[in-house]
């Protein structure tokens, strides 16, 4: 009997100690402030929206040039696409947003910009109207 006894004292004391540390972790969680969700996405695309409503005659070209290059690391050498890099490296800069991330939306920009390049001779810059169609909903 005298096992049993010691048996449920300890259990119920490791029951206790879980408990405490369950409450712990539980309020520590609450109580930490919370990071605003910040989208690199949306981000370079404000970036780009600025450059098509500042340019007289955005293009395609220039933007893919600048997210490429941006991707690579890499500076363009032209004035436009270059002025337009620097704009969206900022964006790497901004608090909250991880270098994982700022790839991530790099390579989904590109992906959608290489998607519409098909359609140049018909549409030229379809890229840009079709992000400020998607800035425009949001």
């Amino acid at each position: 009997m005298a096992k049993r006894n010691d048996l449920k004292k300890r259990l119920k004391a490791a029951d206790r100690r879980r408990n405490r540390r369950q409450a712990a972790q539980g309020s520590a969680s609450k109580t930490a402030p919370s990071q605003p969700s910040v989208s690199p996405s949306d981000m370079i695309v404000e970036r780009l929206m600025s450059y098509v409503s500042e340019e007289k005659s955005p293009s395609d070209v220039v933007a893919t040039a600048a997210l490429k290059a941006c991707a690579r690391g890499d500076v363009p050498t032209k004035d436009p696409a270059r002025t337009l890099a620097i704009k969206i490296e900022e964006v790497a800069r901004q608090p909250g947003v991880s270098a994982r991330a700022y790839r991530g939306a790099l390579k989904e920009l590109i992906e959608a910009a290489t998607r519409h390049e098909g359609n140049q001779k018909e549409t030229p810059d379809a890229f840009l109207a079709y992000l400020s169609i998607l800035a425009g909903s949001i």
